[in-house]
């Protein structure tokens, strides 16, 4: 994921106590892709091509439009593209992409009908409904810890992982991780921190420091990715502060909160092609 402003991470952060965690961020995320639509001067194959190129992540929200879930959009994507990966796609074949969906389920005449709809609140409720009742939907997040989210995430991914232990980094020093891939110790090479805070505390002092110390003892060749989440950060946005500018100087390979999962999940598969690393993603 590219740099965000540290306003925008502060804003994505979410109440862990709530019924759904990352609707904040996830409406966010979709007030972005009408916002940027709207500057279109025209919606056709053609302009709809450029965005995806420009904005690969956004696809899924376009997809949307047509009425395909994310789990439908990955079954239709493999049938006809051979792979699941949209962002690819989208930035290396945006053409190809926009046009197969057209044909197929009439992408441009739905993006455009659904930008010039003036949505109701009846509407929205309507469509919670639908949504809801749909076979394989979700809510994502209910009850979850940070750790039980991102660990479902590298499972379906295919890894292998390690949880709660130390790995080795320079000089054979260790220090300490959430989540390691394949495993700890000497064979880590993708290391993942944690952290959820609801409430302030010396424990988020900790953690900080945690993740300064996987910085400093990191290979070279080892990513380090650190997850934030819970409203409890809002009141030490000091020691947020220390960990986001460890990414802003390329000490550490990421920064994310649950909001910005579906970044994680791209940035951990191309640190995987990177790196080689063998996985058997899950259904």
């Amino acid at each position: 994921m590219n740099l965000i402003p540290f306003d925008d991470f502060l804003e994505s952060l979410t109440d862990l106590g709530g019924v759904s965690r990352r609707d904040a961020g996830l409406l966010k995320q979709m007030k972005m892709v009408v916002n940027e639509l709207r500057k279109l001067d025209s919606v056709s194959a053609e302009s709809l091509a450029q965005f995806i190129r420009d904005f690969p992540q956004f696809f899924p929200a376009l997809a949307s439009c047509t009425g395909l879930g994310q789990e439908q959009l990955k079954n239709q994507l493999r049938f006809r593209f051979g792979t699941t990966g949209w962002v690819t796609l989208a930035k290396e074949r945006p053409s190809d992409l926009i046009n197969r969906f057209d044909q197929e389920f009439e992408l441009v005449q739905s993006v455009k009908e659904q930008l010039a709809k003036k949505w109701t609140f009846a509407d929205v409720l309507a469509e919670r409904s639908l949504w809801s009742r749909r076979t394989g939907s979700k809510a994502v997040g209910q009850g979850r810890s940070v750790e039980d989210e991102v660990e479902e995430m590298v499972r379906k991914l295919g890894f292998s992982y390690q949880m709660r232990c130390r790995f080795s980094g320079l000089g054979g020093e260790g220090a300490p991780c959430d989540l390691a891939i394949p495993t700890g110790g000497n064979t880590a090479q993708i290391v993942i921190a944690l952290k959820s805070n609801n409430s302030t505390g010396s424990k988020q002092g900790d953690a900080v420091r945690e993740i300064e110390d996987m910085a400093n003892k990191r290979l070279p060749r080892q990513f380090v990715f650190v997850v934030f989440d819970g409203i409890g950060w809002l009141s030490r946005q000091a020691d947020l502060r220390r960990v986001y500018n460890l990414w802003s100087s390329q000490r550490i390979d990421g920064l994310y909160s649950l909001a910005y999962q579906d970044y994680l999940e791209k940035d951990l598969v191309e640190a995987a092609n990177i790196l080689r690393l063998p996985r058997n993603p899950q259904p």
